[in-house]
């Protein structure tokens, strides 16, 4: 069962009216404001979940960001680097705190998941810089088959992307082709026949092909603008890139995903780059005994 965690250290999420009704399987509210935005995930390959975060915990995360990569830059400072891209281990409670019962439900639902494990997170910050707005790198996180989308429970994972600033027209925002996912798994498909290649664990070679092969056209992207609270969710097959910050204010997130413990593949692929190997002991011990197996190996 995933319960609470105390009302002393645990985000508060945002006062919605909610419909809540009890997931008998895990023991938490399901949401019905959820399933909207489960549904534009599956058709365009992206959602914005409006106030998941309440502007109190919004504001700890970034003050926790600044702790770590320094004061923030404007354009017109010199600064050693403006793209502060922090992975585990990342240090403080705060990042035990940030695994809420309402942000595993949600995670369960999208995979249909069983039992579930904690792929990575990352506190990114953006400082702003000169030039033109715009797209730094066009890519796909992992390159997957339908087959893993179509599983149950899916043997994927979806970006989680708490947005601890509010994001406007060229301030950093995440850049991506909405419905790209479905051409970027036409093409992992074309790709498996006539015999399905194993080379998901090759990602730069494979990812590279399928991309060469999906035929998306980048100008189609969007910026995908958020609001501070606000939960983005994107499907790593949906072509996407950061882009460059050019306002007057420092962009924060806080990236988390997780994935089914039955996703063997996925979990081969973690676990040939050693990614989750430096999830930090400080983590575990911080969280309450019952989440602490979402940290297995």
């Amino acid at each position: 069962m995933i319960s609470t965690l105390s009302q002393e250290t645990s985000p508060k999420h945002a006062a919605t009216a909610l419909d809540h009704t009890r997931n008998p399987r895990t023991g938490c509210e399901h949401e019905a404001r959820f399933d909207p935005y489960l549904e534009q995930l599956d058709e365009l390959g992206y959602a914005i979940v409006p106030r998941f975060l309440d502007l109190e915990t919004t504001a700890r995360l970034r003050a926790h960001v600044d702790a770590i990569a320094g004061p923030v830059f404007q354009a017109d400072e010199p600064a050693e680097k403006r793209f502060h891209d922090l992975r585990h281990p990342i240090p403080g409670q705060i990042m035990a705190d940030m695994v809420t019962p309402q942000l595993l439900e949600l995670a369960i639902r999208m995979l249909r998941a069983t039992e579930l494990r904690l792929t990575e997170q990352v506190l990114i910050r953006t400082d702003p810089s000169s030039g033109e707005p715009g797209p730094t790198g066009w890519h796909i996180d992992m390159a997957l088959y339908p087959r893993h989308l179509a599983a149950t429970p899916r043997q994927i994972y979806v970006q989680m992307v708490h947005a601890l600033s509010t994001v406007e027209s060229g301030g950093g925002a995440v850049t991506l082709v909405p419905g790209s996912h479905h051409q970027t798994y036409a093409a992992s498909a074309r790709l498996s026949v006539p015999h399905e290649r194993f080379d998901v664990l090759d990602q730069d070679a494979f990812k590279a092909e399928v991309m060469r092969t999906a035929g998306v056209d980048t100008g189609k992207a969007i910026e995908v603008l958020a609001n501070e609270g606000d939960l983005i969710l994107f499907h790593p097959m949906c072509v996407h890139s950061a882009s460059r910050n050019v306002s007057r204010r420092a962009r924060h997130v806080m990236f988390m995903s997780f994935y089914d413990v039955t996703a063997v593949e996925l979990h081969a692929r973690l676990n040939q780059i050693h990614y989750r190997d430096i999830l930090p002991d400080s983590l575990r011990q911080a969280l309450p005994e019952h989440l602490r197996r979402l940290l297995d190996r």
